[in-house]
């Protein structure tokens, strides 16, 4: 990809109409240091650092939408529940201030707002304590949901499905608004899947499995770049889908397709210092990218070193476009 070319799809970031639909949840990252053991239990005694002022970051779907804010899209939507809570204000809080309108996000009082709590001790975490509701969503939300879906697509160019299993994608949700969705031309419908909806998402543009869930699917484990080719065929022929993605890791990227493109693409990855969130940053990438004019195959390749550069920092990260550009060109990971 010429210069010339990455700017053109850079630059038009801003105008895709996408809608992030999935578990929204926040990331709390507590940081400290260890010095003993307690007296009361062979565990860690953590003194912590950061006690008064709390660092905590959209995750899950919510930071799908945070890195295409953070990239310069603008009229992203995050369609998704939050709590009656402290939390929950803060979601709505944090989608405001990126500028997006926060009119998707449904409060159910009879559930918290999802947050898991990183504690972190010298660079490596120490435990994670999670604070949610995994049960499904209420009818009266998950009606709610679909209509506000169903409402916006006529004026969307994407939606994105991100399930984290936390209650909100459903096999009753995805029959709501699939058909619905599904077919539009000009649409895309793209999916961060995981195990129990995954055979529920039929005749979707592009499934972006990692190789524990394409392999679960399959129900054969992914050793290889072949067996990769193997399952994206599979999935393929089983949900009527368009296009596969498997992510693989240190192996990098698999894309395939109907028309038959088959694509290999190798990690951009040059040191791993946390993963959390880097599925996230490659779903955000490419669909924005594809939104932006790029083909699939260049929409991936810029997925994928977006997800090289926010493997470098500890905690959910992101990335502006700016800083995507300096790494593809110039390989080189700064800060985000």
């Amino acid at each position: 990809m010429n210069t010339e070319r990455l700017e053109q799809i850079l630059a038009s970031f801003p105008s895709g109409r996408i809608m992030v639909v999935g578990d929204i949840m926040l990331d709390e990252y507590v940081k400290g240091s260890v010095e003993r053991i307690s007296p009361e239990a062979p565990i860690p005694v953590v003194n912590l650092h950061n006690g008064k002022c709390r660092d905590v970051r959209l995750g899950g779907a919510a930071n799908v939408f945070n890195n295409i804010a953070t990239l310069g899209n603008r009229r992203v939507l995050l369609c998704g529940i939050v709590g009656d809570d402290s939390d929950g204000a803060l979601v709505r809080e944090r989608v405001s201030a990126m500028g997006a309108d926060p009119g998707c996000l449904i409060t159910e009082p009879a559930r918290p707002t999802t947050i898991k709590t990183r504690i972190i001790a010298h660079n490596q975490q120490v435990i994670r304590l999670d604070r949610e509701e995994r049960s499904p969503i209420p009818d009266s939300c998950r009606h709610r949901l679909a209509q506000c879906i169903i409402d916006h697509a006529p004026a969307l160019d994407a939606i994105i499905f991100s399930d984290y299993e936390k209650g909100v994608i459903t096999p009753e949700l995805l029959e709501e608004v699939l058909p619905k969705v599904t077919g539009r031309p000009n649409l895309i419908v793209a999916v961060d899947p995981k195990f129990s909806n995954f055979k529920y998402f039929k005749n979707v543009t592009i499934i972006v499995p990692n190789r524990k869930e394409a392999s679960g699917f399959m129900r054969h484990e992914i050793k290889n770049s072949g067996d990769a080719l193997a399952a994206s065929r599979y999935i393929m022929e089983n949900l009527g889908c368009s296009s596969v993605l498997v992510k693989l890791g240190e192996q990098g990227m698999r894309l395939v397709d109907g028309a038959g493109l088959d694509v290999s693409i190798e990690t951009a990855a040059e040191q791993v210092y946390d993963v959390t969130g880097a599925g996230d940053t490659v779903m955000s990438t490419l669909v924005l990218a594809r939104t932006a004019g790029a083909s699939w195959e260049e929409a991936a390749s810029i997925a994928n070193v977006a997800a090289g550069v926010v493997i470098h920092y500890i905690g959910t990260s992101t990335l502006t476009s700016d800083q995507l550009k300096n790494a593809i060109l110039h390989n080189k990971f700064t800060e985000p």
